[in-house]
Formats: structure tokens, sequence, C-alpha cells
């Protein structure tokens, strides 16, 4: 699975629904712009997950549970197969296979493909947002559909509560047929987070190398 490219999909996504029905109930760059509007005031955002990752057939081949920090164009997400800090300029991407730490410093297109503060803005030319029939009235549901044909994800259905305006689960799916799917157990938005949260702390990974790729 690639987690990195799911991950900062999920991040973008959280972003895009930082606490409006609008989200659903409208499309275009009017409501996509809102919703820019309302996750700034939002404060900082954290969310446990646990992602599945399911092959063509639709069968389960991986499942794992993470964390997730966002603040601004800063982010931190971690499983249990490796860890990413960004602080807006530098990424360090900790694997724990390999007790190997990859640092960056990603050019604007490169970071444009995992920052979750750019892939916000981008969905106003890259995605349509609709409305779906929910399963039951406590919830919401929306898809986002690329509006280019010859892209890697098909669609992406997010699953909101209706009572708070936060998400509950998001599904991807591929134009290979895989999908991806998130479930959130906890979503607490006007966090905090002290500036090393996006930084790695060499103190805490003692033996690890860090490769330097800049």
């Amino acid at each position: 699975m690639n987690t990195n490219r799911i991950l900062s999909l999920f991040c973008a996504v959280l972003f895009l629904l930082a606490g409006t029905e609008t989200a659903c109930a409208q499309t275009g760059a009017a409501a996509l712009d809102k919703v820019v509007e309302n996750f700034r005031r939002s404060g900082h955002i954290e969310a446990s997950f646990t992602l599945t990752a399911s092959n063509a057939l639709n069968e389960p081949i991986d499942k794992q549970n993470g964390t997730i920090k966002l603040a601004g164009n800063k982010f931190y997400w971690s499983t249990p197969t490796m860890t990413v800090w960004y602080n807006g300029r530098l990424q360090w991407a900790y694997v724990k296979a390999t007790d190997e730490v990859n640092l960056t410093e990603p050019t604007p297109d490169e970071i444009a493909a995992v920052n979750p503060y750019i892939l916000i803005n981008s969905y106003k030319k890259n995605f349509d947002v609709k409305a779906l029939k929910s399963k039951s009235s406590q919830e919401r549901t929306a898809e986002l559909t690329p509006k280019k044909k010859d892209t890697a994800i098909e669609r992406v259905v997010i699953t909101i509560d209706a009572a708070t305006w936060t998400p509950k689960s998001f599904l991807i799916q591929y134009s290979d047929r895989t999908s991806s799917t998130i479930v959130l157990s906890k979503y607490v938005t006007g966090q905090n987070f002290p500036e090393s949260t996006f930084v790695f702390d060499k103190k805490q990974y003692p033996q690890a190398e860090i490769i330097d790729l800049r």
C-alpha cells in the first residue's frame, strides 16, 4: 500500500470537511473557498484512524492504525510502519523496518503531492464534489470525483457525522479497482501543537540512520 499517498489525501479531505455542512450540500469554488476559510479558523487538528487496503476483489490485504496531526502547512502522521514529520520546509520520513530516516527538502511540485494544505486548494480545479444519499439521518455522505479521467483515483466517498459535522470514514477507490478505507475513532479540532511536533527528534530514535537527500 502506498501509505504516504493515502494519508496525504486523507489530510486533504480532513481540511475539506473541517466543520461545515456546506461541503456536502454544495459544489464549486465558492463552497470550497468557504471550507478553506473555516479550516483556517478551526485551529490545529488531530485524528486517530484505522486504514484498510483492499485488492481488486475487495479483499482486505493490509490494515494499520495511526495518528495524524495538522497545523497550517505542517503535518505529522504515524503508523506502526512509518512516521513522517513536515515543518513547512523539511520532511523526515522514518521507516521502522530499516531504522532509517530520509531527510528531504521537497520542491514546490513535490510537496504539492503530499502537503495537505496545498492539496485542499487544488480541489476546486481538480475535483467535483456532490452529495450522495446517506444510510441514516445521523449521517451525510459526499463524493469527490476527479475532473480528469486519467487519474489514479477514481473517486472518494466521505461519511460525515451530521450532529458534529466531523468526518467518520473515507472510501478511496482507485482506477485499478483497488481501494482504501479510513475509519476515524477520534477527530479533534482547536488543538495547539508546539513546533516540535512537526520536527524529527533524534533523541527519540538514537540508533536511526539519517539519510540526507537534500
